[in-house]
C-alpha cells in the first residue's frame, strides 16, 4: 500500500530516510510557493530558492539573474521583487531567470533535497499537483509554517493533496489536515472558504496589517495554473 504523510513544519520530519526515495511535495500559501507557481505560469526561465539575503545577492551577482524576496512580508532592499504573486507578471518575468530568498519557504524546499522529486504547491496549481501524486507509491507533504510554527494556510492545503490519496496509509499530520479541509470543502462557495480560512489565518493577519489583502485572495484562487514546478536537487533551480 502507498504511504502519504504530511509534516506540518519542516522540523518535523523525524528522519532524512523518511523523505529518502519519495516524491516531495513543498507548500507555503502565504506566499512563496504561489509565487514561484505564478512566475513559471508567466514563463519565467527557472527560480533559484535560497535561505539567506546574503547568498541571494552573491546568486544573483554570479548568475545575472533578477532578485525577488522578503523578511516580514517586506521587500528587501535593493531586490527587484518582494514576494507577493502579483509582482511576477509575464512582462516582467519571461525568459528571466529569479533568485528568490523567503523567511519560510526557502527553508522548506532546501529541507526536501533528499527526495527523488520536488513538486512545488499551492492552490493556485492544486489540481495539476494532486494528478501528479495520485500514483506515487510514497509522498511527503512538507508545509513551511511561519517562523517555527504551524500555520492554518499550509495545513488546508496538505488536507486538499493528502484527501486525493484516501486510499494509501496515512501519518497523523495528514488525517488533521485531511478534516480541515473536507470541512472547508462542503461550503457552497470553495474559494471563498478558502479566502476566509487564509484570512484568519497567521499569515493572513499579518499580511492585512500591512495593506496585502489582495495578495490573500490572489493566493486562495483555485487552479489558476495548470503547471508542476520542480525542484532540481542537483542545482537547487526550480523549473517546469
Amino acid at each position: 500500500m502507498s504511504q502519504t504523510n504530511v509534516f506540518l513544519l519542516p522540523d518535523l520530519i523525524a528522519a532524512d530516510n523518511i523523505i529518502n526515495d519519495s516524491l516531495c511535495v513543498v507548500i507555503d500559501v502565504l506566499r512563496a510557493t504561489t509565487t514561484i507557481v505564478n512566475a513559471l505560469g508567466n514563463q519565467a526561465a527557472s527560480i533559484t530558492p535560497v535561505v539567506t539575503v546574503e547568498e541571494a545577492r552573491k546568486v544573483a551577482a554570479g548568475t545575472g539573474s533578477l532578485l525577488g524576496g522578503e523578511r516580514d512580508c517586506k521587500r528587501l532592499e535593493g531586490f527587484d521583487f518582494g514576494n507577493s504573486p502579483a509582482e511576477y507578471t509575464q512582462s516582467r518575468v519571461a525568459n528571466k531567470e529569479i533568485t528568490l530568498t523567503t523567511t519560510n519557504g526557502t527553508r522548506a524546499l532546501m529541507a526536501c533535497l533528499g527526495a527523488d522529486q520536488i513538486l512545488i504547491a499551492a492552490f493556485a496549481n492544486l489540481t495539476a499537483v494532486a494528478n501528479a501524486i495520485a500514483g506515487h507509491p510514497k509522498v511527503n507533504i512538507v508545509c513551511a509554517g511561519t517562523n517555527g510554527e504551524i500555520t492554518l494556510e499550509d495545513a488546508l492545503l496538505a488536507g486538499a493533496l493528502a484527501a486525493g490519496r484516501n486510499s494509501s496509509r496515512q501519518n497523523d499530520q495528514a488525517l488533521l489536515a485531511i478534516d480541515l479541509w473536507q470541512q472547508c470543502e462542503q461550503s457552497a462557495d470553495l474559494n471563498r472558504s478558502i479566502f476566509e480560512k487564509l484570512l484568519v489565518s497567521r499569515g493572513g493577519k499579518n499580511l492585512q496589517q500591512v495593506g496585502m489583502v489582495s495578495d490573500i485572495k490572489l493566493c486562495a484562487k483555485l487552479d489558476t495554473h495548470s503547471i508542476l514546478p520542480k525542484l532540481s536537487s542537483p542545482s537547487k533551480t526550480i523549473h517546469l
